[in-house]
């Protein structure tokens, strides 16, 4: 057992916080794939298994978008890990999760929409209510409000400033939770019409992170369009 957990050990030794940060800003979630794959949910420390499902839920979009089928697979994983894990994560980050989990499953089904819709929204009802100063949280009601086609650009860019400001003031996160709600913070201001706004906001953002391929793709978006 004890050899098995020292291999457990080093296969999440060998995906740092900071490899996954950097594979983050260049696009390379081949990366963050192989951490997935190699993770060994059983064997994993509760603090190895909160961060594990932190990228299992940001690799699902990525997933999503670029191979179906292996995303309800993983889906079905992530949601099995989040059920494990439920009594000791954060309430609050627990529901947020569960907000995700039924919009990712309507994603891939949308015509479950009047299943799936009412879970989304309750959860993160559910989230705000235990954690409204968390900015996982309130990341994920800023998603909701973004996405939804009854939900607030202006509502949405407000939860996004609040979860940046909160994630600026804690060391307590994975990077890429943060440049993920600045990319959205930019997205409400062009879809606002505050096109300069956004522009500036994101050449603010390259200059923390040059090399992020997301800003630079929206910079060139905006720019064009």
């Amino acid at each position: 057992i004890l050899i098995l957990l020292m291999v457990s050990s080093l296969c999440m030794a060998q995906y740092s916080s900071h490899q996954l940060y950097q594979a983050y800003l260049v696009g390379d979630m081949q990366v963050w794939g192989r951490y997935l794959e190699q993770g060994q949910w059983e064997r994993m420390t509760k603090e190895e298994q909160h961060r594990y499902l932190n990228y299992e839920y940001g690799y699902l979009a990525y997933s999503i978008a670029n191979d179906a089928n292996g995303a309800k697979t993983m889906l079905q994983q992530f949601e099995e890990h989040l059920q494990e894990a439920r009594k000791t994560i954060d309430e609050s980050e627990y529901y947020a999760y569960m907000s995700g989990l039924y919009s990712y499953k309507l994603s891939l089904e949308k015509i479950r929409i009047l299943k799936y819709a009412p879970a989304i929204f309750e959860n993160i009802k559910l989230a705000m209510k235990k954690g409204q100063n968390n900015p996982f949280v309130l990341a994920m009601q800023g998603n909701v409000e973004f996405y939804s086609p009854m939900g607030s650009k202006e509502k949405a860019l407000a939860y996004f400033e609040q979860a940046e400001q909160l994630y600026l003031q804690t060391q307590r996160y994975e990077k890429w939770n943060l440049r993920t709600v600045q990319m959205h913070i930019i997205q409400c201001l062009d879809k606002m019409g505050r096109k300069q706004e956004a522009i500036n906001q994101c050449k603010q953002y390259l200059e923390e992170e040059p090399k992020c391929v997301i800003f630079n793709k929206l910079l060139q978006s905006i720019n064009n369009n």
